[in-house]
């Protein structure tokens, strides 16, 4: 589901509201209770900056990669080699991991990985 700034804050300004009151029962000042909403803010208003300001690679489409976020990487490179960059640079695997999962050596990933890198850098 998009992101959708009104009703968020709305959510937001009602847990605000919410906590207000725990503050107020619990004898905190209205000063303090201020210096904590303006907190919660900057950091609702910094996720939200993030939220549109940041593009996923491949999770907004499917969560995961998927066939036509990577379509045309596949067209570029071997079969072994865009299996290495998805698991390296989309699913996170370290190299040891790759290295077990495809049944290579760790250091031949590891070159695999350098190759990919220089060729993505001059790309």
């Amino acid at each position: 589901m998009p992101y959708h700034h009104g009703s968020e804050r709305k959510k937001f300004e009602a847990c605000q509201h919410r906590l207000r009151q725990q503050y107020e029962q619990a004898g905190m000042s209205e000063a303090e209770i201020q210096a904590l909403y303006q907190l919660d803010l900057q950091e609702f208003l910094s996720e939200r900056r993030h939220r549109e300001n940041t593009q996923s690679f491949a999770e907004e489409c499917c969560g995961a990669h998927c066939d036509d976020c990577t379509l045309w990487i596949s067209e570029l490179l071997s079969q072994k080699d865009y299996e290495i960059l998805i698991l390296y640079a989309i699913e996170g695997f370290s190299q040891a991991e790759i290295a077990d999962c495809l049944s290579l050596s760790q250091q031949n990933i590891s070159r695999r990985i350098a190759r990919l890198k220089k060729y993505f850098k001059n790309f």
